[in-house]
């Protein structure tokens, strides 16, 4: 069956697999976590769309093609019973949505929010939600950051910033999160692998 707008593959030795996870096991007979017997910088995510099929190496620390640049989502929303505007159904690694743009998904910052459980919370908890500590990051510089840049305390409820200061939350999300780009192909570009290809055109 051909790829379709929104769909995402996994790409090894002219393999292609659309599983969420890269198929350890079948591939490269390994259970442990993220062990890719030594493949793992010739694995390769492939994101399709209308125009456009990008490609990265966002399970490799350091690989160009993040996530959030794959899935033109800035912000790494994991899907939790809602699209924001994402290609419904589509989701890639970790649950990530994946938006038709760049600006759909940075617009879902904002009606995640504007809309969602973290519109009643502080700055503070909803940093320490959306980027918690134990998944390595730091929520209370986060929000002492972004705090100090809007002029106001981290105790101020996210639902009470004006359209302006949201934007400014978006974007120190956004940068949070970091963006990394990688290699975007022509749809029929014969620089594809082959088996991408095949794939995009079934």
């Amino acid at each position: 069956m051909a790829l379709e707008d929104g769909d995402a593959l996994w790409h090894w030795d002219g393999r292609v697999s659309r599983t969420q996870n890269i198929p350890q096991g079948e591939w490269f007979g390994t259970t442990g976590h993220l062990d890719y017997g030594g493949n793992g910088w010739a694995i390769s995510n492939f994101v399709v769309y209308p125009g456009e099929v990008l490609e990265g190496k966002p399970h490799m620390v350091g690989g160009d093609g993040s996530f959030s640049w794959l899935n033109n989502n800035p912000g790494n929303i994991t899907y939790g019973g809602g699209y924001f505007g994402a290609y419904p159904g589509k989701t890639n690694w970790h649950n990530f949505l994946i938006f038709p743009t760049w600006d759909a998904g940075f617009d879902a910052i904002r009606q995640l929010m504007r809309n969602g459980t973290y519109s009643s919370l502080s700055i503070l908890d909803a940093f320490k939600r959306y980027a918690p500590a134990s998944d390595g990051n730091d929520p209370v510089r986060y929000a002492n950051e972004v705090a100090a840049a809007l002029g106001c305390d981290v105790s101020t409820v996210v639902g009470d910033l004006s359209d302006s200061d949201m934007v400014a939350l978006q974007n120190a999300i956004m940068e949070m999160e970091g963006a990394v780009g990688g290699w975007s192909y022509a749809r029929d570009d014969s620089a594809l692998p082959q088996a991408v290809y095949d794939a995009i055109w079934a």
